[in-house]
């Protein structure tokens, strides 16, 4: 699974175990503060250079402060985002609640500069998708993609992303896609809710113990190679006050055990992290064949492909009763040409 280099490695586990000397040579300079930005990882490899943790020469000294200087410009400008897009949910009554990077850069991150993100996540309910839709879409965001058919975001999508003075907005309804979000019980995260500082402005987001869910999610069925600050999140977030009788329950009614023995053994594998002994049971624990499986549709690096891949699987795991209309919108959506992919639904199979 591993592409970043063992110096990128070691720089995502600085604080997470046994603190170590990291020397970065002049001749891996240019590919080590690739893979800092490609894993988001400058602001801790700034405060490491800081305090004696990396080694380096002064040419990657200037050139790391310089591109973290250029993250932090970004990430503020979707900080600033995030806090407009709660404001407008906030006046208009609709719950949510402000997820990874924006809400993590202040509660797990040791200092918010070592946390970069770059765009805005919300979850709301899928009872009110369509009217957040159409409250940023009044303030001049657009969607990048149509919906397939009225009210299937709210009822079958995991998300949907807008776009708004150039910030990215991702609106969520469930943590993933497929089986695994169909399992998902999403009115569990508006049960509890926990309030980050944003420039002085209160946000709601997810209480400690639902934040280890998401992340573990994240980790596990976002992409087959995750970026490092994700996994460096399971772990500082494992490290922290979360709840781990509420934490098993909620994975036993999500039927998550394979996403979180994934996410376990990623972050072990990877990081080389000392994560608590609760947590680290699942990554031994049994899981049917069957599960494991339906892990492997959400590692395709190809995004169509993998809806593809899902969509089977989506439909299986549906109740009967939906099946219907998730087969009609994702064969036949809204505006297509009927008669085309009908015709193309014979040629396969012939």
């Amino acid at each position: 699974m591993t592409v970043a280099p063992a110096t990128v490695r070691s720089i995502a586990a600085v604080g997470l175990g046994v603190p170590s000397t990291i020397v970065v040579e002049p001749i891996d300079n240019r590919s080590v503060l690739h893979e800092l930005r490609a894993h988001r990882l400058e602001g801790v490899a700034v405060s490491a250079l800081l305090d004696g943790t990396i080694e380096a020469d002064e040419r990657f000294g200037e050139s790391l402060v310089q591109q973290h200087d250029e993250t932090m410009a970004q990430t503020l400008r979707v900080e600033i985002m995030a806090v407009r897009v709660s404001d407008l949910l906030l006046d208009n009554d609709v719950p949510h609640r402000v997820l990874k990077g924006t809400a993590l850069a202040h509660t797990v991150a040791r200092s918010p500069s070592e946390r970069s993100f770059r765009d805005v996540d919300v979850l709301v309910h899928g009872s009110e998708m369509d009217r957040v839709v159409a409250l940023l879409t009044n303030l001049g965001a657009t969607r990048n993609q149509p919906q397939l058919r009225p009210g299937f975001d709210g009822r079958f999508g995991k998300s949907v992303t807008m776009k708004l003075d150039g910030v990215e907005i991702d609106l969520h309804r469930l943590f993933c896609a497929g089986p695994f979000g169909v399992w998902m019980h999403p009115g569990d995260l508006f049960l509890l809710r926990d309030t980050v500082h944003v420039g002085g402005t209160p946000l709601p987001t997810l209480d400690w113990t639902d934040h280890l869910l998401h992340a573990c999610y994240h980790v596990a069925l976002g992409s087959a190679v995750p970026a490092l600050v994700n996994l460096r999140d399971v772990a500082l977030l494992a490290g922290g006050d979360w709840d781990s009788e509420r934490f098993g329950q909620t994975v036993d009614r999500w039927r998550g055990h394979a996403v979180v023995r994934r996410a376990v053994r990623l972050v072990v594998d990877e990081l080389d992290a000392e994560l608590p002994e609760t947590l680290m049971e699942y990554r031994h624990v049994p899981v049917a064949q069957a599960e494991r499986d339906l892990i492997i549709p959400y590692l395709s690096t190809d995004a169509r492909g993998r809806f593809a891949e899902l969509a089977p699987a989506t439909l299986r795991a549906l109740p009967i009763g939906d099946r219907v209309a998730f087969a009609r919108a994702v064969g036949l959506p809204e505006g297509s040409d009927v008669r085309g992919r009908l015709r193309a639904i014979v040629d396969r199979t012939r």
